[in-house]
């Protein structure tokens, strides 16, 4: 390997080592709402820190990190505004990844991914092993935190509504649940396009107990009925002709950290 691959190579995982950085930056922007108060224009960084109650210098050195990755756009006189990948953070995007990014950086989960050593020489859960419960658990006995995560999740799902959609026939079906739907994004989209077709929401009693507001908003409370269960043997016997999906292992699973 020559002198100029070794320092791409270099530059290249040193950039991967510190990426935690970046994403502890871009949660912090996203908890402030940045993107949403650079909505319409440039904003100065004295208007922002204003708006975010927020110290004017370290929120410029924020701004500045997250500019020199791309999120952000820096002008003239400490003026920021949003780009490409930056309007993402917006709360009204069409393919969110703020209320994921404000998520992914609380602390519970930041001080979790910190015992993969100890998951990978063990096998064990490194959450269990750093909070004595499940991330669940956990989660069910911390109504803010959970309230953080149903809001990671539900826009996680906005943004793939259309592509499963636009991709799978669901008119052929009469029911279908939503195995792990958190507060039924998803099942809400594709119930929305197929008029005929009755949904399930499956998910823990603390999780879909917050999905009648999404439902209702779309129209479809009386299209759809909310399944309280505590295990995957229970979701199998359910009578929709079709599971949709299980994508969080939310309900009796174990996760890997």
């Amino acid at each position: 390997m020559d002198d100029a691959k070794k320092t791409s190579a270099y530059a290249d995982l040193m950039r991967l080592v510190n990426g935690y950085q970046i994403s502890q930056a871009i949660h912090v922007a996203a908890s402030l709402g940045v993107a949403d108060h650079l909505h319409d224009t440039a904003c100065s960084i004295e208007e922002l820190a204003s708006r975010t109650a927020s110290h004017p210098g370290a929120l410029y050195r924020l701004l500045r990190a997250l500019a020199s990755v791309g999120v952000l756009h820096e002008g003239e006189n400490k003026t920021f505004s949003l780009t490409a990948m930056g309007e993402c953070l917006r709360s009204d995007a069409p393919m969110p990844v703020g209320d994921w990014a404000a998520h992914i950086g609380r602390p519970y989960i930041w001080q979790s991914w910190g015992h993969l050593l100890h998951s990978v020489r063990t096998g064990e859960v490194g959450f269990e092993n750093l909070y004595k419960q499940s991330a669940w658990e956990f989660r069910a006995a911390n109504p803010e935190e959970n309230a953080f995560f149903d809001r990671a999740m539900t826009a996680s799902s906005q943004s793939v509504v259309q592509a499963a959609v636009d991709a799978y026939d669901f008119g052929q079906f009469r029911h279908i649940a939503d195995i792990g739907g958190g507060q039924g994004q998803l099942l809400s989209g594709i119930l929305s396009a197929n008029p005929h077709v009755r949904g399930i929401l499956f998910d823990q009693p603390h999780v879909v107990i917050r999905a009648k507001d999404v439902l209702a908003r779309y129209g479809l409370a009386i299209r759809s009925s909310l399944a309280m269960r505590t295990s995957w043997r229970m979701a199998a016997s359910m009578s929709a002709e079709m599971l949709l999906r299980c994508p969080r292992r939310r309900l009796s699973r174990r996760s890997s950290v």
